[in-house]
């Protein structure tokens, strides 16, 4: 059984839109939460609040309830 949650205009349509609004990221859809997988520089832009507030109105607008960041390991260390 899947979990991943099939909402009509789907998480590719909110990386589009994420990737517009210059936070690119990958969206992995669990239930009603969008796991958005950043690299460094959305994960800074995203320390600002009203960023943070404009992307979960965003993703709300998608059908998600809740959204969570990762930082994407990029394999640099």
């Amino acid at each position: 059984m899947s979990i991943r949650r099939e909402t009509s205009s789907g998480p590719s349509e909110l990386e589009r839109m994420l990737a517009e609004r210059g936070l690119p990221s990958k969206v992995e859809s669990r239930a009603g939460l969008a796991v958005l997988v950043v690299d460094r520089a959305t994960m800074e832009a995203l320390a600002d609040p009203e960023v943070r507030r404009s992307t979960l109105a965003l993703a709300r607008e998608h059908g998600f309830t809740h959204v969570a960041v990762e930082l994407r390991d990029d394999g640099a260390r």
